[in-house]
């Protein structure tokens, strides 16, 4: 499968590193699939900015500070095709709690220290602040404590604690992201507009403040 490139230089100076190589097949019964055909786009899916998302699907947990039994949460959990939806009974969220108007994807591994980093001193000031206007974050741990190696429930169990995540967390081990961003970068963050969604922008490396501006603006 062709990765495609969207962002060299400075940024990657500022990010970890890691050669997880193509992208595996999906999970059996999910990824690059949707789960309903009417209730995730079909048209334009792709890799690159102004693409729709594949509806890659992996394990992890939607409340980490509720609950660490984990469940498989797909991108199309948060597909908001009228701008103001609800999340229903069968979704892992709150039902009748309003869908995101931006789904904000960070893809990230354990052992690299600028992915720690964002988890314990951006992330939770972001949720804080923007998950009441509409925004969702979610964390994609790829690698476990050795680039490579993909991250287990037991990683991931970890990684959300340690970091007292609020927001989904989950495992990618099929390394299903690598196909959006070339060089695996850690840490990797999308902005995806949930009402189409399509990716807005993608960063590789520690986000600098005009990614979060462009997020708060798109709120």
């Amino acid at each position: 499968m062709r990765r495609f490139a969207f962002l060299l230089g400075a940024a990657w100076l500022v990010g970890c590193q890691s050669g997880i190589g193509e992208p595996a097949e999906p999970l059996p019964g999910s990824g690059n699939q949707t789960v309903s055909s009417a209730d995730y786009p079909t048209d334009n899916i792709g890799t690159a900015v102004g693409n729709v998302i594949p509806n890659f699907c992996f394990p992890g947990f939607p409340h980490p500070q509720v609950s660490l039994e984990p469940i498989e949460i797909c991108f199309s959990n948060f597909y908001n095709p009228t701008g103001n939806a609800t999340f229903g009974p069968d979704d892992p969220f709150a039902d009748g709690d309003p869908l995101p108007k931006l789904l904000v994807i960070d893809v990230s591994g354990k052992w690299c220290s600028p992915c720690k980093y964002e988890a314990q001193h951006v992330l939770p000031g972001i949720w804080s602040e923007l998950h009441p206007k509409g925004l969702m974050l979610m964390t994609v741990l790829a690698d476990s404590s050795k680039p490579n190696v993909p991250a287990t429930i037991e990683d991931l169990a970890q990684w959300a604690s340690a970091f007292q995540a609020e927001y989904p967390n989950t495992i990618d081990p099929k390394y299903q992201m690598g196909a959006l961003f070339d060089s695996s970068q850690y840490p990797a963050f999308f902005i995806v507009d949930t009402v189409t969604m399509e990716i807005v922008q993608f960063v590789g490396g520690k986000p600098p403040e005009t990614f979060w501006e462009k997020v708060k603006e798109l709120l």
